[in-house]
């Protein structure tokens, strides 16, 4: 290569930054409420279905600043995922909701 290597202007590489973190946000956002919805829709089936509708509670205003508190927004998804694990068909919202919200997490 020769001359100086030209970097995108800061406010550019922000900006680019910024779209990204907002459309990972929109996705877990977006899985968030598909996994309540389902789980809205099973009340009263099945036993842990009020606590994961707790879970979903206590991550979705974490969303905003997710990396203030990763360890325990990490063991909630954990906690959503194992009790979605017992009911069927929601396991693999449940894994979406955690692959969405840990793709917000600084080192993810």
């Amino acid at each position: 290569m020769t001359g100086p290597a030209q970097a995108a202007p800061f406010s550019q590489n922000a900006t680019q930054t910024n779209n990204i973190t907002n459309e990972a946000a929109d996705k877990a956002r977006g899985s968030i409420e598909d996994l309540r919805r389902r789980l809205e829709g099973l009340r009263g089936q099945y036993p842990e279905v009020d606590a994961a509708l707790r879970d979903l509670d206590m991550i979705t205003p974490r969303l905003d600043e997710p990396e203030r508190e990763a360890g325990t927004l990490r063991y909630m998804l954990q906690n959503l995922v194992e009790r979605c694990g017992g009911i069927p068909n929601l396991l693999t919202a449940a894994q979406l909701v955690q692959s969405t919200v840990l793709a917000l997490l600084p080192g993810s």
